[in-house]
């Protein structure tokens, strides 16, 4: 890594506290869908490659043969999410925390087209971002407020202005039992746009960050007023998305406008450890459907599974990696190869286990992904240097390998 090491010297540049300019006119916006993958070469510190493809990639794909038109990221397993011809990453090059625009220049190679630093501080619910309109996106930064919402233009990528949310939190926090243990509010886990409404989850944190009450809340915001619409609780808490990293796969709308809210975990210190859970947000509503969830520790799939990543959803199923055996709270079993894809009904909550996609390590972040009507997931075992993505055919019950990566440990298929 010393030669890389070197590379981000060179290509190092002064960021100011905050730090915005419009395309230059080196990146190119396209008309037409774009993929790349986030690959980790270096697992130790994070460190990778964003490498671009003109389609959605296919056979054996060497890391080091594309890294002439990918770009070198401190961190990658922090991956971004493409939105309207970009990419949209969680840090600079160089891993400065903030909203980093990536385009491709007229060679096909990925360049830096604009950047909004953020505050390098991290509470509960950790800096997050995600996309409204075409000149509209949210984000948080905690060092400008805890009980606020940023707005900005991922266009131009600058900071707007704000969505006061502290009347609406104050009247929540006032109620909690234990309010004297909170010592900060924050914003984040995952951010999502659905029919104008915004959402996001809300978290009161104690000195150690974790949350105080055992509830789970979400904040909707309306996109046309940028105000605070509704907060919905769920009375339970679930660390909903994956600690604010961006695209993980957990937070997924399906076809009817159904929005599905997943999380792996509550509070670390849960006596109960690992406990997957999926909660919804009907279309049209603001509200948490309390009819319907899914949950691990409850008893809800076959084998006493408890731990999962995802899931993707489409024709009223969801697609996770979940580990075949329970996992308890020590998590030492995701030591093992029992890392399987699954197929979950969401009416009758069956899971069934895709016998013939292989089984895996619990490696990557990332829950499986559909593209073009095609769920995608993941394998990664004791082939060393080697990782595989094989998709599902919903239609027959039966999958293929797609993909083999070569030289890194992929993070995940971004779109743009």
């Amino acid at each position: 890594m010393k030669k890389i090491g070197i590379l981000l010297m060179l290509l190092a540049f002064t960021i100011s506290c905050e730090t915005t300019f419009e395309s230059g006119g080196v990146g190119v916006e396209r008309d037409t869908s774009t993929f790349a993958i986030y690959v980790t070469t270096n697992r130790q510190d994070g460190s990778g490659f964003l490498v671009p493809f003109d389609g959605l990639p296919t056979g054996e794909i060497d890391v080091s043969q594309n890294f002439d038109n990918g770009i070198l990221l401190n961190d990658t397993r922090r991956s971004g999410t493409g939105f309207d011809g970009a990419v949209y990453h969680p840090t600079n090059p160089l891993g400065a925390p903030g909203i980093q625009r990536l385009l491709l220049d007229s060679d096909g190679r990925f360049v830096e087209d604009g950047f909004i630093s953020i505050g390098n501080l991290s509470l509960g619910g950790g800096q997050i971002f995600g996309f409204a309109e075409s000149n509209k996106g949210y984000y948080t930064d905690h060092s400008l407020s805890q009980t606020a919402v940023q707005i900005f233009n991922p266009k131009t990528m600058e900071r707007l202005g704000e969505v006061d949310c502290s009347q609406a939190i104050n009247a929540i926090r006032q109620n909690i039992e234990n309010e004297d243990r909170i010592v900060s509010t924050s914003i984040g886990g995952f951010m999502i746009e659905r029919d104008g409404k915004f959402f996001t989850e809300l978290f009161f944190n104690d000195e150690n960050n974790f949350q105080v009450d055992d509830k789970t809340y979400v904040i909707v915001i309306d996109v046309a007023t940028d105000t605070v619409e509704n907060i919905t609780v769920w009375d339970d808490h679930l660390k909903i998305g994956y600690f604010s990293f961006i695209n993980v796969n957990y937070v997924n709308i399906d076809e009817k406008g159904d929005l599905y809210l997943g999380s792996f975990i509550g509070n670390f210190i849960d006596p109960e450890g690992p406990n997957f859970r999926v909660v919804r947000i009907r279309k049209g509503q603001t509200e948490f459907d309390r009819t319907w969830d899914l949950n691990g520790n409850r008893g809800d799939f076959p084998n006493g599974e408890t731990f999962a990543l995802g899931g993707a959803v489409q024709n009223n199923k969801m697609y996770v990696k979940m580990m075949g055996i329970p996992v308890d709270p020590t998590f030492a079993a995701l030591a093992q190869k029992e890392y399987y894809a699954y197929e979950i009904d969401l009416d009758t909550r069956n899971a069934t286990r895709i016998e013939d996609i292989p089984a895996g390590y619990w490696r990557s972040i990332h829950g499986p992904a559909i593209y073009g009507g095609v769920p995608y997931f993941v394998v990664e075992n004791d082939d060393v240097g080697r990782a595989y993505y094989y998709s599902y055919d919903t239609s027959t019950g039966t999958s293929q390998l797609e993909i083999t990566i070569i030289g890194g440990q992929p993070q995940n298929i971004v779109e743009f």
